[in-house]
């Protein structure tokens, strides 16, 4: 079966690993409900992506995608991810920008007891824009809690608060042209002077705080990851319908 790639509503975040030298990142901005059409479709929509070394074991490396924002406070255990999307972190290990690894999650049902289906890292049978349901690994779960796969890997899907920090309300100051997303019109004060830049870092106010996202977060060791590559790896995740 292959799925064509619904390119509305991706984000993605490239990060580097350095096995010997840490971590290094190259991220571009964090995405949320960036257009009406995403807004619609929450399921679709990344938010961030997360790579960084296991706080608990050296050896590991962990994996994180963020979709669905703007989720209100206190109501994250009753939203679920959408069955109908195929969500995967993609891992370059060789250098040329293309996956050379995939781990694929699918989401059986609705509800606070929606299944966790999800691949180990596998050669994709499909590079680029097509992608093929790889075998799953046999281990299934369930939403909100963690469970570990049968080589080992240690897998959540669920929600979680937002982690990225964004003053909203200064950027509709500094742009007070740019609609919102949800509703295609300007937020901005007409009687608020325009700003020239963000407030400083003790002054900031943080829109997303409290508010929260749906989180799928895998580790596993990162030799797992390098394979015979350089001893470095490019992530990027991708949703598709």
């Amino acid at each position: 079966m292959a799925i064509s790639f619904r390119l509305a509503g991706i984000t993605s975040v490239l990060a580097i690993i350095a096995v010997s030298a840490g971590v290094h990142f190259k991220a571009h901005a964090s995405d949320h409900a960036d257009t009406p059409a995403i807004a619609a479709s929450p399921g679709v929509d990344i938010t961030d992506v997360f790579m960084f070394p296991s706080p608990t074991n050296p050896n590991n490396v962990v994996l994180a995608m963020n979709v669905h924002p703007l989720i209100p406070s206190g109501q994250g255990g009753t939203v679920s991810f959408d069955p109908s999307v195929l969500y995967q972190f993609k891992i370059d290990n060789v250098g040329d920008h293309k996956e050379h690894l995939v781990i694929q999650t699918k989401f059986v049902g609705e509800g606070p007891n929606q299944g966790v289906v999800i691949t180990d890292p596998v050669v994709p049978s499909m590079q680029g824009v097509q992608s093929v349901l790889e075998p799953r690994d046999k281990v299934t779960g369930t939403i909100n809690h963690a469970f570990t796969t049968s080589t080992g890997m240690k897998v959540f899907a669920g929600a979680r608060e937002d982690p990225f920090f964004f003053d909203l309300n200064q950027f509709f100051t500094i742009l007070p042209d740019r609609a919102t997303p949800i509703t295609g019109t300007p937020i901005a004060n007409p009687d608020q002077p325009q700003a020239a830049t963000f407030r400083a870092p003790g002054a900031a106010q943080d829109f997303l705080v409290g508010l929260n996202v749906l989180s799928i977060v895998v580790e596993l060791p990162k030799s797992q990851l390098i394979g015979a590559g350089s001893g470095k790896i490019a992530l990027w995740c991708t949703t598709s319908r």
